[in-house]
């Protein structure tokens, strides 16, 4: 009798010595995957296959509890490369260096916020970049401040030539060249230059923009 206690009292500390191995490994696996998945950031290029709504969601989480702020993804699908400009802020700023090089079939992250502390400004910009055939796109987003009196909006153009960004092209593109109200609806329109573009914003002052540009 004795001698089957012991037996049981050996098998049970196998049985409990091989669970703990195993719940170890467990933990160690899912640590491995962690560390090998993709990290996401503003100011980097992606796969353009990889970019998603719940992506650009990931993203805006890395800028923390920020109430005014916003990820946006631009789908580099021209057929050419797209090359990096510059960037105008009306308000907010960017922690970010706007991609420089982003090839076809790769997408662009960047995000913007508004200033830290205890200022009434949104996240309100437009960045440009140059295209492959010497034009150039230019991206608006608007994310305000006061919900009272402003929506979210979003604006996409190709103007002939090489243009910077400026105060000039922010006041068109909010103002004149009919911007897309940020409304959880996607857009869809042809940009002329042979191209098009697909979009979507949402509406809340944590936002996301989520670009396509391809061939008419």
């Amino acid at each position: 009798m004795s001698r089957l206690i012991v037996v049981c009292i050996v098998i049970s500390m196998i049985c409990g010595a091989l669970s703990l191995s195993s719940t170890k490994m467990a933990d160690e696996k899912k640590e491995k995957d962690e560390d090998e998945k993709p990290k996401i950031s503003g100011g980097t290029v992606i796969a353009a296959g990889r970019l998603t709504l719940d992506l650009l969601k990931t993203l805006l989480g890395t800028l923390g509890s920020i109430s005014r702020k916003i990820a946006i993804g631009v789908d580099n699908e021209t057929g050419g490369l797209i090359t990096g400009n510059n960037v105008y802020f009306r308000s907010g700023t960017s922690d970010d260096i706007l991609p420089h090089r982003v090839e076809t079939g790769e997408a662009l992250l960047y995000t913007a916020r508004k200033t830290k502390g205890p200022v009434a400004t949104g996240a309100v910009g437009v960045f440009t970049y140059y295209l492959s055939d010497g034009n150039t796109l230019a991206v608006l987003f608007s994310v305000p401040f006061d919900y009272n009196f402003y929506s979210n909006w979003w604006n996409v153009k190709i103007y002939s030539g090489k243009r910077n960004a400026d105060y000039d092209m922010y006041h068109e593109l909010y103002y004149d060249a009919n911007p897309f109200e940020g409304d959880d609806t996607w857009e869809y329109r042809y940009l002329g230059y042979g191209m098009r573009m697909e979009g979507y914003m949402n509406s809340p002052g944590e936002a996301i923009l989520k670009i396509t540009v391809m061939p008419d």
